[in-house]
């Protein structure tokens, strides 16, 4: 496994990491949340040794997101492997998670390189809240709820939107209303819209409240007609995570079958391999056997051929010599 991939993994899927990837990836987790706890020791007096634990952690958690977000640049290209590099690359730069890395070190860098002031001190201090978004790339449950906002946004949007229209035109219904008698309390639309905002929400800090029987009318229907709106986006989210889970599980369940397939395939294949290995080698010993009968049985013809030229003029020789005295006997007759 190459740096690149190892660092790819560590970062962007840690189930899928090595141990060392996996150490990586919870010490990343572990800094962010040190982060989280030191938001709390804003403006308090800290001793010397805490000061300087504070500075230090601070100091180390700027470096290490600084490196964090070069890697993420330099593996952007697996990330989207679908991309060129060089566009992989500036869709990370410019993408949420991009912005929100880069606001996670350099704030500290102007801090430290820029002469000491205390509103540019604060307004770091402020901004070092968006290190706490890092941590949804770790968590399951903020990743399905990013994906169930985008899968399920267009029934989101409209139901805010009815949300939206309730909360103005009880404000506005409210002002006329409460205006004559509150001059006060409802001197402007915007204090209607506040006071339909804390009754939508079932908040009700008691600091608006309609004293005229139209008023109150007015504030019973809002609370009613409230149930039943601010129940639709609760009822799109609870039906999306449930569906967004299930389909999660399937996913899982799906590449834990492909994958015991794929070994399965894996053994099958080496079983064919190993049987094909063992018939050329049955396929080889019968191809000697056959050269070596084949050879035999020339050698045999061969030695056949050989002996019956030599034994062909041995008989002639004895015709020969057979034929010879008769020759001579004929000599002899008269």
């Amino acid at each position: 496994m190459t740096a690149k991939q190892w660092i790819y993994l560590a970062l962007e899927r840690p189930e899928e990491a090595s141990a060392a990837g996996r150490a990586l990836s919870f010490a990343l987790v572990a800094l962010i949340v040190a982060n989280a706890l030191l938001v709390g020791t804003t403006g308090q007096v800290l001793s010397p040794l805490a000061t300087g634990a504070v500075s230090v952690v601070s100091l180390c958690s700027t470096g290490v997101f600084a490196v964090e977000y070069l890697c993420r640049v330099w593996v952007a290209d697996k990330v989207h492997p679908e991309c060129a590099p060089a566009r992989a690359r500036l869709r990370y730069v410019f993408s949420v998670m991009g912005i929100v890395d880069v606001l996670a070190f350099l704030p500290a860098l102007f801090v430290w390189l820029a002469p000491e002031s205390v509103v540019l001190t604060d307004a770091v201090r402020v901004i070092r809240l968006v290190r706490l978004i890092k941590v949804t790339r770790y968590m399951r449950g903020l990743k399905s709820l990013s994906r169930v906002l985008v899968k399920h946004r267009q029934e989101i949007v409209a139901s805010l939107m009815v949300l939206a229209l309730l909360c103005i035109a009880a404000s506005v219904l409210m002002y006329e209303v409460e205006h004559t008698v509150q001059p006060d309390k409802f001197d402007s639309v915007l204090t209607g819209l506040y006071w339909a905002m804390t009754t939508v929400t079932s908040t009700g800090y008691g600091d608006l409240v309609p004293i005229t029987p139209v008023g109150r009318l007015i504030g019973f229907a809002t609370m009613t007609l409230s149930i039943a709106v601010v129940a639709i986006p609760a009822g799109i989210f609870s039906a999306g995570f449930v569906a967004e889970f299930r389909q999660e599980d399937r996913r899982k369940a799906d590449a834990e079958d492909a994958r015991a397939e794929a070994e399965r395939a894996a053994e099958a294949k080496g079983r064919a391999g190993e049987a094909g290995n063992a018939g050329a080698a049955e396929a080889g010993h019968a191809g000697e056997a056959a050269a070596g009968n084949a050879g035999a049985a020339a050698e045999a013809e061969g030695e056949r051929a050989g002996a019956a030229p030599a034994a062909q003029p041995a008989g002639e020789g004895e015709r020969a010599d057979a034929a010879a005295p008769a020759r001579a006997e004929g000599e002899e007759l008269p």
